[in-house]
């Protein structure tokens, strides 16, 4: 998906918000040469793209910092706390699978490129939408998971990834590999994320490889994961920012996400805070109502 002009203003919260950590001193040079590259990027290029290079600038002045890491273990901590309400919700329904799918959709509201602000009652009303939403069915994905030999499940965000968890408990976790990012972006998973919510423990985790990217664009990830992407029968696809990176590619790959932004809802079709689940066969996405 390329870049449209509506996604600048998301960079620039992402960039003023770095600036928070960094020495004033530097404030206005990096938020002018932010405008100059933004300005002068090929749009082609998907939002995500755009982002590692914002943060590429703001690397040069302040090295590699994580400008996340304790909003991201907040909301490990805080969704891990909910952990056994969320397990009782799936394990008292009617069809636990499509359950914990509904639910790791729902953990897409924690995106922190998007949004900063969460609470238990945005969270708790989010997941009754989700549970109750009839556009929204499972059926597809549990068809190819079953049919699937080896599958990639790629993360998105801290916090969801507990609801990640949630979910592969109900998956054939001996065929499944979880996919972390390589390197502290946003609010991104990262494999100490997956560390700290047991997953490591569950089943194999590995990092893509990537450096400052919140999406999976191949020529940025490793040979090992690129090998583990074309070897995969389906990939189970988390979040808007591997769906900015990926819904052009010819994969078998199923995009679960919240449309957060009205872009991303008038690339796929929906409205903003709509619920997906889309099939991509062939680059062509075939979403379920």
């Amino acid at each position: 998906m390329k870049t449209y002009y509506e996604c600048i203003p998301c960079f620039l919260k992402q960039t003023v918000h770095a600036l928070d950590a960094i020495d004033p001193l530097h404030h206005e040079v990096i938020l002018k040469k932010v405008l100059h590259k933004l300005g002068d990027t090929d749009f082609s290029l998907s939002p995500p793209e755009m982002v590692q290079k914002v943060f590429e600038i703001i690397e040069t002045y302040n090295g590699k910092i994580d400008y996340y890491a304790d909003a991201k273990k907040k909301s490990n901590k805080y969704i891990l706390d909910m952990y056994d309400e969320l397990s009782a919700i799936i394990s008292n329904s009617e069809d636990p699978f499509d359950t914990a799918m509904r639910l790791a959709i729902a953990g897409n509201i924690i995106d922190f490129g998007a949004k900063h602000d969460f609470s238990d009652k945005l969270i708790h009303a989010e997941i009754e939408k989700v549970l109750a939403s009839k556009e929204i069915s499972s059926k597809v994905l549990k068809h190819e998971v079953k049919k699937a030999k080896k599958i990639l499940y790629i993360g998105d965000n801290t916090g969801e990834i507990v609801f990640d968890k949630l979910f592969l408990e109900q998956l054939p976790l001996e065929k499944i590999t979880y996919v972390v990012r390589g390197e502290a972006v946003l609010n991104d998973v990262l494999m100490e994320d997956a560390e700290m919510v047991g997953l490591t423990d569950m089943l194999t985790v590995v990092s893509n490889g990537s450096v400052l990217l919140p999406g999976t664009v191949l020529k940025y990830c490793s040979p090992e994961f690129r090998e583990l992407f074309y070897k995969a029968d389906l990939i189970i696809s988390k979040g808007q920012g591997n769906y900015e990176t990926m819904s052009s590619l010819e994969q078998n790959i199923i995009f679960l996400l919240m449309i957060k932004c009205p872009v991303i809802g008038r690339d796929i079709g929906f409205k903003t805070g709509s619920f997906v689940v889309c099939h991509s066969k062939k680059a062509k996405l075939i979403c379920q109502k």
